[in-house]
């Protein structure tokens, strides 16, 4: 004890700073609380760890082809599509028209710009593919198209089930 009646100088000091500005928070027993967290963490996340990656599917690769026009006003499309595990991503574009359509900025005639479809879907494991198409060009309507078909021992036949043109295709493996 000191002369003032304190305890010491660190107790004095301490004695008036409450413990969130002095940076020490009382600290409670966590032991039982944290593992019990821990253990509910680990539970929650074992089935996610436990699962087995998508198995490799029979029409797994890359699949190119050309559809035909499908009608007067829709033209053919250029396809390539790739399956990894049954899951469908893929492209269709419509090959130059090469016939000036389009007006340019001077008054000189251009053709008509390819457009692009982005396709996605799946291909179940009795070999049925269901397929979401989606175009959108600036200057164009954005367009929606739906298609399906079946994956057979060595092709891909797809068929435009709803959508503007209703074209059909058969898509050999390519590269």
């Amino acid at each position: 004890m000191t002369h003032d009646g304190s305890i010491g100088p660190r107790a004095s000091r301490r004695a008036h700073v409450s413990p969130a500005i002095d940076g020490r928070a009382r600290q409670e027993p966590r032991g039982p609380v944290a593992l019990a967290c821990l253990v509910v963490v680990l539970t929650l996340a074992a089935p996610a760890w436990a699962q087995t990656p998508p198995s490799p599917t029979p029409a797994d690769g890359v699949w190119t082809g050309r559809t035909d026009s499908g009608g007067s006003a829709c033209a053919s499309l250029e396809v390539r599509i790739t399956i990894e595990s049954g899951l469908l991503d893929g492209t269709a574009t419509e090959p130059d028209s090469g016939l000036p359509q389009v007006q340019g900025k001077r008054g000189e005639k251009l053709p008509v710009p390819p457009a692009l479809w982005q396709l996605n879907g799946r291909v179940g494991a009795n070999g049925v593919i269901d397929i979401i198409g989606l175009r959108s060009m600036k200057d164009r309507d954005r367009q929606r198209s739906r298609w399906s078909g079946r994956a057979g021992a060595g092709t891909l036949s797809v068929a435009e089930t709803d959508g503007p043109c209703r074209r059909s295709a058969t898509l050999a493996r390519g590269r």
